[in-house]
């Protein structure tokens, strides 16, 4: 059965208003890429929230999210350490 807990590893990225988020599971990135993400939403914003609620649906495991997160993040320029 594929995992849609936390990730073996959490992403920061700052925030819009200067400040840090630490996402450590799906759940987490995909309330941030709905609800905080800036207009710059290009294919690998889009590869991500799909990504996520496969994952939370579970039909892909959850380092498909991670990954697809820190993709969408580097595609609108938000600062990531993951």
């Amino acid at each position: 059965m594929m995992s849609a807990g936390p990730w073996n590893e959490c992403v920061v990225v700052r925030s819009g208003e200067g400040g840090l988020a630490f996402v450590s599971t799906t759940s987490e990135a995909l309330a941030l890429l709905q609800e905080a993400w800036p207009q710059r939403r290009g294919p690998a914003y889009h590869t991500a929230v799909a990504a996520c609620e496969e994952v939370l649906s579970g039909h892909l495991p959850a380092y498909v999210a991670r990954i697809t997160f820190l993709d969408a993040s580097r595609e609108a320029g938000i600062a990531v350490a993951p």
